[in-house]
């Protein structure tokens, strides 16, 4: 993982007819990226070609007044370029007084980029502007690419709905050096759906004179990122925010199924078989979860159909990277993996031990890594150790357990979920080593 030191925090205070766009350079490779949406730590992974980082933004501050802010990331996975994202959430457009404090905050992240040597490509604009107001967009962005100081290039996000007949979007492109379809969310995932699906299918032979017409280099949004939502007859809020497979899994009184998406990506049901709480919520017989998890195949299935688009197709981009902590959300090595059909072998599961620090005693906290997180049959593992184990602690509600005086034993159930699992804490007299093997 690259640092660049602590973050450069700066927040600045403001008070018709689409053209063809002018044919840009091809692009000189093709190449994977991905979007970090967070500050900070985040999940390891491998370097890669290109990240767009969540840097900053427009909003108002106490006093009503707009301001930009943004900085250059504290932590950032290794790559060779970086794109810095400012997102405007509000709908509409960013107001007009926003683009002179934009510009003198790139100008200063752009110093301070080339001061820590950090390889700063250009900015991103991630605004879901709406179609009809498209012709607006298209002049705040050429405010915006005229204020840009040499050297950085202007990116925006894409709609989908904005390629449509007869909208404004070849006037928007016009003004930036790449424009990012995203297949993705094409419903808002905040409001009540029946549609389990996050991702979009990637028709090549559909999008590919679509994208090429403008002459502009562009690359193709993907998510790789999971969701929960709760599914019930009845009007009951549940907070699923820390929802996981592997924890329902573990409960009796919940049944699995599994569907899959037009695009692939696996739609794991857990439902109630009777009436039951979890976490303080009730949950009534039919009640469930459902998770829907990017997969392997959804991964491989997108990136071949962009191979397919060439031209000024300059790759594709996966939201996103995720946190340490983030259980939807497929890891970057695995992407990777997929997103290369397969030819780079996945990692086997690897035991983790810590030491625990205790004083009188050895003790040690035993963790999974790697694990087979969409693996739909259970699989059954030994740790052994080379000294007795006085006693273990498990996880809470976790699946490890003390079978013999050398021996922790657990079962991981089908789809967990998770690409590192926290087993418990095993206590020895004296130093032990600890050995991991799978069960026929």
């Amino acid at each position: 993982m690259g640092r660049f030191g602590p973050l450069l925090a700066i927040a600045i205070l403001v008070g018709g007819c689409a053209s063809k766009p002018t044919p840009g350079p091809l692009p000189s490779a093709w190449n994977m990226g991905f979007w970090v949406w967070h500050n900070g730590e985040a999940a390891a992974g491998p370097p890669v070609d290109v990240i767009y980082h969540h840097s900053g933004g427009f909003r108002k501050n106490y006093d009503k007044q707009w301001m930009v802010f943004g900085g250059l990331p504290e932590e950032a996975p290794p790559a060779r370029a970086y794109w810095l994202v400012f997102r405007y959430d509000d709908s509409g457009l960013p107001p007009k007084e926003t683009l002179p404090k934009l510009a003198e905050l790139v100008r200063a992240l752009q110093l301070e980029a080339r001061r820590r040597s950090f390889p700063l490509v250009g900015i991103q604009l991630d605004i879901d502007s709406p179609t009809r107001s498209l012709p607006e967009y298209a002049t705040f962005l050429r405010q915006v690419k005229a204020d840009l100081p040499p050297g950085l290039e202007l990116s925006i996000t894409a709609l989908l709905d904005w390629f449509r007949p007869s909208t404004a979007i070849a006037s928007v492109i016009q003004e930036v050096d790449e424009f990012v379809p995203q297949f993705y969310d094409l419903q808002n995932p905040h409001t009540d759906r029946t549609d389990s699906a996050i991702a979009a299918r990637v028709n090549a032979a559909k999008w590919n004179p679509i994208f090429q017409r403008f002459g502009r280099r562009f690359r193709i949004g993907i998510s790789t990122f999971g969701r929960a939502r709760f599914v019930s007859d009845s009007p009951v809020y549940i907070n699923i925010r820390d929802a996981e497979p592997i924890k329902l899994a573990l409960l009796p009184d919940f049944k699995a199924s599994t569907s899959y998406t037009p695009a692939r990506e696996l739609v794991l049901r857990y439902e109630a078989q009777r009436k039951t709480t979890v976490a303080y919520t009730e949950f009534a017989p039919g009640a469930a979860v459902e998770f829907t998890l990017a997969t392997p195949e959804s991964i491989r299935t997108a990136v071949e159909q962009v191979r397919q688009l060439g031209g000024y197709c300059a790759g594709v981009i996966f939201f996103r990277w995720p946190t340490p902590y983030e259980p939807l959300a497929m890891p970057p090595g695995e992407v990777l993996r997929a997103a290369t059909a397969g030819n780079s072998p996945s990692a086997p599961v690897q035991l983790l031990v810590i030491d625990g620090r205790c004083a009188a005693v050895s003790c040690v906290d035993l963790f999974l890594e790697d694990l087979p997180r969409l693996f739909p049959q259970s699989t059954r593992f030994q740790i052994r150790s080379s000294v007795a184990i006085d006693y273990f602690v498990p996880s809470e509600r976790g699946p490890a357990r003390l079978t013999g005086p050398l021996e922790v034993t657990f079962t991981l159930p089908p789809y967990c979920g998770r690409h590192r699992l926290y087993l418990g804490r095993a206590v020895t007299p004296r130093l032990a080593t600890f050995t991991l093997q799978e069960s026929p």
